[in-house]
């Protein structure tokens, strides 16, 4: 969450932080803003409210001026509401040091109150200001500036990704890290700073990542990096440079007018892309000697992780867990005979990077299932299934929760043939249907105005619930998600056995439902029992949406208000990807119906950084 963008160049540094900041916009975009020098030692800041791409579009900096230094972020409002005393770059009291931060400072409200009772007066309500009232003091002192840098971001308890401008020495950033992404890069005309590698675009072919408590200083041809020892003096170190992801390239919607329907149209590709990776890349996901294993996601990650559970332990019959990453610290111990496979788009989501730093200092075998290259989760797994989805920019994830559900299947029917517990011939019959996908989906994509009425007629209902059974259960949890995340509307998912332990006492006339329904030929017994529940809800007058098979009976679909009928396959992996990307376009067409922000709605980030 939030994005950092610094630049040192011999030409204007200014555009080039603009426009990297709008690449990063998906990461927050509730304000913005860029500190510069002005070429006579001072510190010149621009911030505002709102989306920096817009605000870019409409002028916002057409009077900037240029400047061979330039520092940007776009922020997503942890700590202060959002409002232009509250965006970055936060300044120090005496003006001499501009900051950029990224994380939680957990010890601010101390820190704070020792600054207040020194005299120090606050602009902002943010966490982020303390850092440039510590490193102004110190300087104050006459300490040297890397110093100051390195004393102040020791006394921080939290997270941080921190660009620091000092006036003394204009042509330099300073920074440090822990346990928020953060990485540098060089080209021809100078260094590059960025909490995420799309802002590197075509800039350069190699980055440094920064590790946690380093502490730098960057100029225009080279970086000198830090880490204090035990006694706190900081001592040099040398850090690797690795190759970027290949096929980066600047955002485009194409012919689309939302990012979202772009990338829910690319899911055939993508679904393509994930029958790529060999079987010894999937064997070595979880090894044999592995005697429990985890699974762990954030938010759609985690309702990922939840459909992976079913399809482990009924393909390969394997014992596995799927956790919310926030709260697996209070149910697991991990140890060395543990595998853990943790889900992510973005590969930077702290709450799993948090478990897995756990599980590491045990010993636990780690496995990364992510969508961006030589992200952090990558880098501190043992294994790694890339999922090669490309750039996802609209903050929902549709193409990449699909691209995962796809590759944990595939891990499933592997394991499960390996271990004799999966006869060839169903392995044959899965992996022809999930051949067969893509073009599944491409029809149901291109010949979507059905579902687009759907959605249409029925965006002004204000409560909904989705229910499903079996591994549309999880379905049911990411398809809600999705819908309240796009619509703003109050959506819950529920297994729908448990609709009738108490949530059915909300049913009334306004209370619509969303029924998923399985294969009647391939699992009769959900089916009908999920027809049953529904028979529950239509006799307390709630309307019931049913989506399930297109060749469900006419006397089937009586009991639902209106029904959509899927090309299912008759097997749980196709069937729960094609309902998943129905659920998507209902999203997409109810949110497009009310007038909503599709691609940056309210409140979200795409890339989860704090706690």
């Amino acid at each position: 969450m939030c994005g950092i963008m610094g630049c040192i160049k011999t030409g204007d540094a200014v555009r080039p932080v603009i426009d990297g900041l709008r690449t990063l916009e998906y990461r927050g975009y509730d304000s913005y803003g860029v500190v510069f020098g002005d070429g006579d030692d001072t510190l010149e800041r621009t911030r505002g409210v709102g989306s920096v791409t817009k605000a870019d579009d409409a002028g916002a900096f057409a009077g900037v001026g240029s400047s061979h230094l330039a520092l940007g972020h776009t922020r997503w409002a942890t700590h202060g509401g959002v409002s232009e005393a509250n965006a970055h770059p936060h300044l120090s009291f005496d003006g001499n040091v501009a900051i950029v931060h990224n994380g939680v400072i957990a010890n601010h409200l101390v820190l704070r109150r020792e600054l207040s009772d020194a005299g120090i007066e606050f602009s902002s309500e943010t966490d982020s200001e303390v850092v440039a009232h510590l490193i102004a003091l110190e300087i104050k002192r006459g300490v040297d500036i890397l110093t100051s840098v390195g004393n102040a971001v020791g006394r921080l308890e939290g997270e941080y990704a921190l660009g620091i401008v000092v006036r003394q020495d204009p042509l330099a950033i300073y920074g440090a890290k822990n346990e928020s992404p953060l990485l540098v890069t060089w080209n021809e005309d100078g260094a590059i700073l960025c909490s995420d590698q799309m802002a590197v675009g075509s800039a350069s072919n190699e980055v440094t990542y920064f590790e946690d408590r380093d502490v730098f200083r960057l100029s225009h041809d080279g970086a000198e990096i830090f880490r204090a020892d035990s006694s706190g003096a900081l001592r040099a170190v040398q850090r690797e440079t690795v190759a970027t992801a290949s096929g980066y390239s600047a955002p485009s919607k194409g012919r689309f007018a939302h990012y979202m329907l772009k990338e829910i149209d690319e899911i055939p590709a993508v679904v393509e892309a994930a029958t790529l990776l060999t079987a010894a890349q999937l064997r070595g996901a979880i090894p044999a000697s592995a005697t429990r294993t985890t699974l762990i996601g954030s938010g759609s990650a985690f309702y990922v992780a939840r459909v992976g559970q079913y399809f482990l332990n009924t393909l390969a019959r394997l014992s596995t867990h799927a956790l919310p990453s926030d709260e697996a610290p209070y149910w697991m111990t991990f140890d060395r005979h543990d595998a853990v496979l943790a889900i992510s788009q973005s590969g930077e989501t702290y709450d799993t990077l948090s478990v897995l730093r756990i599980a590491l200092a045990k010993h636990a075998h780690i496995t990364s299932l992510a969508n961006v290259p030589g992200c952090s989760q990558e880098r501190l797994a043992s294994h790694c299934l890339q999922q090669g989805a490309g750039p996802e920019i609209c903050v929902l994830s549709t193409k990449s929760v699909i691209s995962q559900i796809v590759l944990l299947a595939r891990l499933a029917l592997r394991l499960g043939v390996d271990n004799g517990h999966l006869s060839a011939a169903d392995f044959e019959r899965y992996e022809a249907s999930i051949a067969r996908l893509p073009a599944t989906l491409r029809a149901l994509i291109d010949e979507c105005e059905q579902i687009r009425l759907l959605a249409s007629d029925h965006a002004g209902v204000e409560h909904w619930f989705f229910i499903g059974r079996g591994p549309l259960y999880p379905v049911a949890l990411e398809s809600a998600l999705k819908f309240k995340e796009v619509s703003y509307r109050h959506a819950e998912g529920l297994p729908a056995g448990f609709f009738k332990h108490g949530t059915i006492s909300l049913i009334d006339d306004d209370f619509h439902t969303v029924a998923l329904l399985p294969s009647r030929s391939a699992a009769p017994e959900r089916f009908q029992a999920t027809v049953d529940n529904v028979s529950e809800i239509v006799a307390r007058r709630g309307p019931v949406l049913g989506i399930g098979p297109h060749d469900a009976s006419a006397d089937e679909r009586a009991e639902f208000t209106r029904y959509l009928g899927l090309p299912l396959h008759g097997d749980d992996i196709a069937d729960v990807v094609i309902h998943l990307v129905a659920g998507q376009l209902f999203a997409y067409f109810c949110a497009l119906a009310l007038g909503r922000e599709i691609d940056q709605p309210r409140s979200l980030a795409k890339s989860v950084t704090v706690r």
